[in-house]
C-alpha cells in the first residue's frame, strides 16, 4: 500500500507523510506527528532524498515547492517538513516569537523525518541530506554538531544552508556543509556568521562557504519582488540564485553520490 503510494507522488505533485518525532537532546518535540510532503522524480527509486526546511515564515511559501520541483529534477526525492503546524505556530520571524521554535528544536525535527525516511521502500535511507532556508538554513547548519551525528551515525550525508547563521564552530561534526550567502544580509548576518565557523575549523572539515556581493535574503526566491520583512531586505538576485543552484547540485551529487 505504501509502496502505490510513494510510486504515485510525482504525478501527483506530492503525498503527505505523518512522521513520529524522536526524543533528542535538546529539542522539544511537538504534542502531534510531524506532517510532511513528499515528492518523487520520475523512475522507479530507491531515490536518495533531501529534507527542505522553510524559513520562519512557515511551509507555505511557494520557494518551497520550487525547491521540490528542482529538487526532483536533479535526481532527487524531497521532503516539505512542516515545523510549524504541528507547534501550533504560524511565524517566528519576529525577535520577540524566536524561542518559540528554534533551530535546536528543529534539529529534532529533521532527525526524526531522516529516521521515518529509512523505512520507505522508495527512499535510499542511506543518502538523506538537508537543505534549509533561512531560520531553516540555520537549522541544516546547527544538525551537523557532534552531538546528533555521534547519536545518529551516517543518518544524514550531507546538508545545505542557505542565508542562515552558522554558529559553535567547535561542535561541527563530520557531515559535509555548503554555507551560500550575500554579503551583504544583515539578517542573522549569515555571511559573517559563516565565514568566521570556516576561519575556526580543523583542516579538513568538510565545510564549503560562498558569498555574494549586491546580494540580500531570499535570493534563490524567482517569484517575489524585493520588499523589507522585520526591517530587512529581501530580494530575488538571478546570477546568485542560478550559480547557487549549480553549487548545490554539485554538492549533493559529490556527498551523496544519486545512482545513475
Amino acid at each position: 500500500m505504501l509502496a502505490s503510494l510513494l510510486a504515485g507522488c510525482a504525478s501527483m505533485g506530492g503525498s503527505s507523510l505523518s512522521i513520529p518525532p524522536i526524543n533528542v537532546a535538546g529539542a522539544r518535540k511537538p504534542s502531534n506527528p510531524l506532517t510532511a510532503t513528499i515528492a518523487l522524480p520520475p523512475g522507479t527509486g530507491p531515490f536518495p532524498v533531501v529534507i527542505v526546511l522553510h524559513g520562519c515564515g512557515g511551509l507555505s511559501s511557494a520557494r518551497m515547492n520550487e525547491w521540490a520541483t528542482r529538487l526532483n529534477n536533479w535526481g532527487y526525492a524531497a521532503v516539505l517538513l512542516d515545523s510549524f503546524g504541528p507547534r501550533g505556530v504560524t511565524t517566528v520571524c519576529a525577535p520577540s516569537a524566536q524561542h518559540f521554535v528554534t533551530p535546536a528544536d528543529r534539529a529534532g525535527d529533521v532527525l526524526s523525518t531522516a529516521v521515518y525516511l529509512r523505512s520507505l521502500p522508495q527512499i535510499d535511507g542511506s543518502r538523506i541530506g538537508v537543505l534549509g532556508l533561512s531560520h531553516g538554513g540555520a537549522t541544516a547548519a546547527w544538525v551537523t554538531q557532534r552531538r546528533y551525528t555521534d547519536r545518529f551515525p551516517g543518518l544524514l550525508r550531507a546538508s545545505v544552508d542557505y542565508y542562515g547563521p552558522c554558529r559553535s564552530p567547535e561542535t561541527y561534526g563530520d557531515v559535509p556543509l555548503l554555507a551560500l550567502a550575500g554579503d551583504p544580509d544583515d539578517w542573522g548576518n549569515s555571511a559573517l556568521t559563516c565565514h568566521a565557523f570556516a576561519a575556526k575549523l580543523r583542516p579538513g572539515q568538510p565545510f564549503e562557504v560562498h558569498t555574494y556581493p549586491d546580494t540580500y535574503h531570499a535570493f534563490d526566491a524567482e517569484r517575489s519582488t524585493a520588499k523589507k520583512v522585520e526591517g530587512h531586505i529581501l530580494a530575488y538576485n538571478h546570477d546568485s540564485a542560478e550559480d547557487s543552484f549549480i553549487r548545490t547540485r554539485t554538492f549533493l551529487d559529490r556527498t551523496m553520490a544519486p545512482r545513475q
